[in-house]
């Protein structure tokens, strides 16, 4: 089948095109993620990929051959393996800063939240985050996960679970917890809520925003 065809359909969450896609360029992202010289790289570029299709307007291509698109995607890659790279470089100088007074104001409360999200989901470990970004914002069954990362439903299913109660741990501080508003914004409370739901509601608010 062409690729245009494939990112269409793979567009209307066809699971089965962009197992494909992710198929046809295990090659690239193989060859690419060996250069980057570090542990789950080639996990890394499978989820730029997913953003890819996610993101691309296919119609472009549409009266482009399948070389045409093929040598496109390989350029892209190519681009974020780079960003990648410089990314890992400069890892050790990583330090985000969060603009109190920016987050205090009522009118971007969903930017208070999607930093929040951000910020624990980058305290996981790299398969976890990895599991946690595939399920919750590009919304990828565990079977789905499993096929893609090359483990067992239950590895995917276990490793998601150690996820939450991480998740958890940090969310649920001192002697109180970090809950979600009706006005989507964060307080802290005095007493303890049900933690999962806790959890699911940061993850599932800010699943476009990601």
């Amino acid at each position: 089948m062409e690729l245009y065809d494939l990112f269409k359909r793979a567009k209307n969450n066809d699971k089965n095109a962009t197992y494909k896609i992710i198929k046809d360029f295990s090659a690239t992202l193989k060859k690419l993620s060996n250069s980057l010289h570090y542990e789950e790289a080639e996990t890394d570029l499978i989820i730029e990929l997913l953003k890819l299709i996610k993101n691309i307007n296919i119609e472009k291509f549409k009266d482009s051959h399948h070389k045409q698109i093929a040598k496109y995607i390989h350029m892209h890659l190519r681009k974020r393996t780079l960003d990648l790279l410089k990314k890992n470089e400069n890892k050790i100088n990583e330090y985000i800063e969060i603009n109190h007074d920016l987050l205090a104001d009522e009118s971007i409360a969903d930017t208070e939240n999607t930093v929040l999200t951000f910020i624990l989901i980058k305290s996981l470990v790299r398969q976890q985050r990895d599991i946690i970004t595939m399920e919750f914002i590009h919304g990828f069954s565990e079977k789905d996960i499993a096929q893609i990362l090359k483990i067992s439903r239950q590895a995917v299913n276990r490793a998601k679970n150690r996820a939450l109660n991480n998740l958890r741990k940090i969310f649920i501080g001192g002697d109180g917890e970090w809950i979600g508003r009706k006005d989507h914004r964060v307080s802290r409370q005095s007493r303890y809520k049900d933690s999962t739901n806790s959890s699911s509601y940061i993850l599932k608010t800010n699943r476009k925003d990601i």
